[in-house]
């Protein structure tokens, strides 16, 4: 047992030792392209081509109308177009999208899929690409955004300006507040506000893929036509992040990615150029809504995409993936630690090596935990315009117990079949939460 103890206690030091360093290494690169990286926003007038905002939905008739007529509020560019996808047998969605069309008839357009429902998110969006794009005047860019979603309309400017070098931009995306009861949701605003102030604009910098958020997505009419002239639909099919694979293939393709980090200072953080929307707040939610996540990231996108890429894509499918052993290792340590206090076993039962590198690692650790603490402190503070000390430190250990039963769930599903996508995918629903007030909904 003690042997047993001891082995586990210095493979776990080492792997959380290795996996603080990869987190340091992005950290450090982000301090030196994070504001330059993140220009003022230009008050020069932008043409913003015919953009589609696609919207596929499944039984999202209590949403909807607020969304899009909330949205059509904030979105004062006649260019911009919002085209709802439903499914012929999905009444009161199709009969809500038919009702909004007939009011805005220049803003709002409705795809009626050619299958009945639910089929998945992918096959829904293929197909409203099929049909848009079989026409001669079709949208010149297409941005992708879910039924909950509230849009930047600065966004649309900014698509317009990054698409003259390229061809797949993703803006950032954020929690609105949640607010201080809500502990599972608000785990979303720590999370997506160090990613996306952090990692994805080093993915920027070093010329890595950029994944796909899944909202904020944009592409321009040259990359859509590729993938349709080359295989006959956009998104990967029988996928469950089909929208992560995408950012993946579009570089694969030779098309140029970019994700576009706009924002200016105010006096509380940064204004950013960003989609925002409300998160799952109950637990069982949030665990189903990131086993999808992580089992689309971490298993599909490992056996559809593989290790393929230049050297950074490579570095950076490791950090994607690592999570299905890292998400693990907080609970293991802790246990372990406790051992340790208890007089199970102590730093003298080591072989000399194995202790200075148990020591060694310790050490690192403790840095790396201060340090991630304080990063995620100014990411939120950049977001959402306060130091949340107290805030954070009580929704990150949520957040460690969201995605290590997600991971394992995650894990269950996987070798649980023989062989992926072997069954339909079918669309994985989630409740969904909006604002009351659109138009003023910010952070």
């Amino acid at each position: 047992m003690l042997e047993f103890l001891i082995i586990l206690l210095f493979a776990v030091s080492v792997l959380i030792a290795v996996s603080s360093i990869d987190d340091a290494f992005i950290d450090l690169i982000a301090l030196g392209i994070v504001r330059r990286r993140v220009p003022q926003l230009d008050d020069g007038e932008i043409a913003v081509p015919p953009t589609a905002v696609f919207v596929a939905n499944w039984q999202e008739e209590d949403v909807l109308g607020k969304m899009v007529e909330g949205n059509l509020a904030r979105i004062q560019i006649p260019q911009v177009s919002l085209y709802l996808g439903v499914y012929p047998n999905d009444t009161g969605t199709l009969r809500v999208a038919q009702e909004l069309a007939a009011k805005y008839p220049d803003r709002v357009k409705v795809i009626v899929n050619r299958l009945p429902g639910p089929t998945s998110k992918g096959q829904m969006l293929n197909e409203m690409f099929a049909q848009v794009f079989a026409s001669d005047d079709a949208p010149e860019l297409v941005v992708l955004h879910d039924s909950e979603d509230v849009i930047d309309a600065r966004s649309f400017p900014v698509y317009a300006a990054y698409a003259k070098e390229n061809d797949f931009i993703q803006a950032p995306v954020f929690s609105l507040n949640r607010g201080k009861g809500a502990i599972v949701a608000s785990t979303y605003m720590d999370e997506f506000a160090e990613r996306h102030t952090r990692e994805l604009i080093v993915r920027d910098a070093v010329g890595a893929a950029i994944p796909s958020a899944g909202v904020g997505t944009c592409m321009t009419k040259r990359l859509i036509k590729h993938f349709l002239a080359t295989r006959g639909q956009v998104l990967m099919s029988g996928t469950v992040t089909e929208d992560y694979i995408l950012g993946i293939e579009a570089k694969r393709a030779g098309f140029k990615s970019a994700f576009a980090a706009i924002s200016r200072n105010v006096d509380d953080g940064f204004d950013f150029v960003a989609t925002r929307e409300y998160f799952p707040k109950t637990l069982a939610a949030s665990i189903k809504q990131k086993t999808r996540w992580v089992y689309g990231i971490n298993f599909e996108a490992y056996c559809k995409l593989g290790w393929q890429g230049d050297p950074w894509d490579f570095y950076f499918f490791l950090r994607d993936r690592k999570g299905m052993i890292t998400s693990f290792l907080p609970p293991i340590s802790a246990v372990l630690l406790a051992f340790m206090l208890l007089g199970y076993v102590d730093l003298a039962d080591f072989p000399e090596a194995m202790g200075n590198v148990v020591i060694a690692c310790m050490w690192i650790n403790l840095f790396a935990f201060v340090t991630r603490y304080v990063v995620r402190v100014i990411s939120g503070y950049e977001v959402y315009g306060k130091y949340d000390w107290i805030g954070i430190a009580i929704r990150w250990p949520a957040a460690l117990y969201i995605n290590m039963a997600a991971v394992w769930r995650a894990w269950k599903t996987f070798l649980g079949e023989s062989q992926l996508a072997t069954k339909p995918i079918v669309w994985s629903k989630t409740e969904h939460d909006i604002p009351d007030d659109f138009v003023s909904a910010n952070r």
